[in-house]
């Protein structure tokens, strides 16, 4: 197994037991990603056998967009959440694919202190001594999982998310942050990313939510998407329509984005562009063996980004960048790697 395999198999191995899922066994879902010869055939086959990919996997919905030559091309919704069918506009979780829309909200407002150190910068919190390195602690290694960061994953918390600050000193449901290791060695790590949003509100002096839609929300159109997972955060989205999550992350960053297969797909599309951020976020950081660049996983360069899982939902974000061509997927049930899996399959074979 390549060291990159092993990275991306712990990744998954990492946020499956933080999020309380047992793993049974671990199937890469796609060796390759690439347009399908007709894509008119893979829509009809997903069509087809998503539903009974859904019922097989007892995952109550999903829904997916193909983002085509560019632009995304199908976007469809499959079952039932809340007791309403799924549409193209319903609202998921999506994990950890929370970092790859932070990062490119933080590489874009700060791109040009990446490898600035960020702690002397911070409000309200400080590092707990023993660090081996604590000046090396920069937003492109906090954003590459390379700074020796605890803390893997967040399991959320039944009642209203609290404060960035809380988090950090272990005051919402996960250990406290600190840095355990040397840096410039990939550790996966939801707390650093934490500590990159604690970095952005005080330099900012906004929350995180606010930064990320003024700098990717908004621009891509991405209407349906934020953190609070409710009316007062996603507009045209009532709570009686759309349900909200029943686990709520202080943690915004590292996995308490919400979102719709529409705006994923719309996020796809950025991300397999020639836009300055997005190559920027695709290029491989020293330390990962080229396995993790910023906010996005790496298999190549044909194969990039993101993994998502949170309790009660599973995500996966793809794009080949050479081929413009992009899948989203999201599910509201902790199988939904089954489904993950025959969306890419079917892709695959078209």
């Amino acid at each position: 197994m390549t060291r990159r395999r092993v990275l991306a198999v712990s990744t998954v191995l990492v946020l499956a037991l933080v999020a309380g899922i047992v793993v049974w066994r671990l199937v890469r879902d796609t060796d390759e990603l690439r347009k399908p010869d007709n894509p008119a055939v893979a829509i009809a086959r997903l069509e087809r056998e998503l539903p009974g990919a859904l019922a097989e996997a007892k995952v109550p919905a999903a829904a997916v967009a193909l983002v085509i030559d560019g632009q995304p091309s199908y976007v469809h919704g499959f079952g039932e959440q809340g007791g309403r069918p799924v549409d193209e506009g319903t609202i998921f979780q999506v994990g950890s694919i929370s970092k790859t829309v932070a990062a490119a909200a933080l590489v874009r407002r700060f791109g040009d202190q990446l490898d600035t150190p960020v702690l002397d910068r911070l409000q309200g919190w400080a590092l707990p001594p023993g660090g081996p390195d604590p000046a090396a602690i920069t937003l492109r290694r906090l954003l590459s999982h390379t700074a020796g960061i605890d803390v893997p994953g967040y399991l959320g918390t039944e009642r209203p998310a609290t404060s960035t600050v809380d988090s950090l000193l272990g005051h919402a449901g996960a250990a406290p942050v600190r840095q355990s290791e040397k840096p410039d060695r990939y550790r996966y790590s939801g707390g650093g990313y934490t500590i990159a949003q604690l970095y952005a509100e005080s330099v900012t002096g906004a929350p995180l939510p606010e930064l990320v839609k003024n700098e990717v929300l908004a621009p891509l159109g991405m209407n349906s998407s934020g953190y609070a997972c409710g009316p007062e955060v996603i507009a045209g989205h009532d709570q009686e329509a759309r349900p909200m999550p029943r686990y709520r992350y202080a943690e915004s960053a590292a996995a308490g984005l919400c979102t719709s297969v529409d705006d994923l797909g719309r996020f796809a599309a950025w991300l397999a562009s020639d836009d300055p951020v997005a190559v920027q976020l695709r290029q491989p950081v020293a330390g990962t063996d080229g396995a993790y660049g910023l906010g996005v996983e790496i298999d190549g360069p044909q194969m990039v980004g993101h993994l998502g899982i949170n309790r009660g939902y599973y995500a996966r974000l793809l794009v080949n960048p050479s081929q413009r061509f992009g899948v989203a997927v999201v599910t509201n049930g902790d199988q939904g790697a089954r489904v993950v899996a025959s969306v890419l399959k079917i892709v695959a074979e078209s």
